[in-house]
């Protein structure tokens, strides 16, 4: 790579685009695509939980580097006897090489603790975002346990009712899959009791024989 291209390469580079999830992304597509309240918060909670998984790995990772960067700086080069016949020229030059090598291992690793530094970075700004947006849903409506038989009822009914107006949005009709799962919710849930109303409307006679 010819100077020149390398230093166009890090003065664009300068310009740079954050290795994460948007803010927009993380707003709209990860947890607003969530239909209830309730879900958004689970949500916010499953994402924090995987960040911090990974920022606990990332820790680990920069100690174990931090650890082998001091070993490799404590390695002393030449001096400790070496077997057979080389020339003390040519002794020489082999401790040149292994402490360029040497340097080029320390760089590599100075190089990855910075990436690390920086994808902790990331992570930890997604973190932010998500304990921020839990906080402020959860000043509207107060988390309920995962398995809250209203919050479940809500949501459900929320997911699939979602799902089958977007079928008719494009003009498709419901899948049987989908259809089954409605109908296998409680009886008092809006979106079973629209599909069995549409369907006693279309097929009165089907409606009359399952009584």
């Amino acid at each position: 790579m010819s100077n020149e291209l390398n230093q166009q390469i890090d003065e664009l580079l300068k310009n740079e685009i954050v290795d994460r999830h948007s803010y927009f992304q993380l707003r709209y597509f990860v947890v607003g695509k969530e239909p209830t309240n309730q879900a958004r918060m689970w949500r916010c909670l499953n994402e924090l939980r995987a960040r911090k998984e990974n920022m606990d790995s990332i820790i680990l990772e920069k100690d174990n580097l931090k650890d082998e960067i001091e070993l490799l700086e404590l390695e002393e080069i030449g001096g400790v006897g070496h077997f057979g016949i080389d020339s003390p020229e040519s002794e020489k030059k082999k401790d040149e090489i292994r402490q360029r090598q040497k340097n080029r291992k320390l760089k590599a690793m100075n190089q990855a603790l910075l990436a690390l530094d920086k994808k902790m970075q990331y992570v930890t700004e997604e973190a932010d975002f998500f304990v921020k947006a839990f906080n402020s849903l959860n000043k509207n409506e107060k988390l309920k346990p995962f398995d809250d038989m209203e919050s479940q009822i809500r949501y459900w009914n929320e997911k699939l009712a979602q799902d089958l107006n977007t079928k008719v949005m494009v003009g498709l009709p419901p899948d049987s899959e989908l259809l089954k799962t409605i109908l296998a919710l409680p009886d008092n849930t809006p979106v079973k009791q629209a599909v069995i109303q549409k369907a006693n409307a279309q097929l009165p006679e089907l409606a009359e024989g399952n009584e």
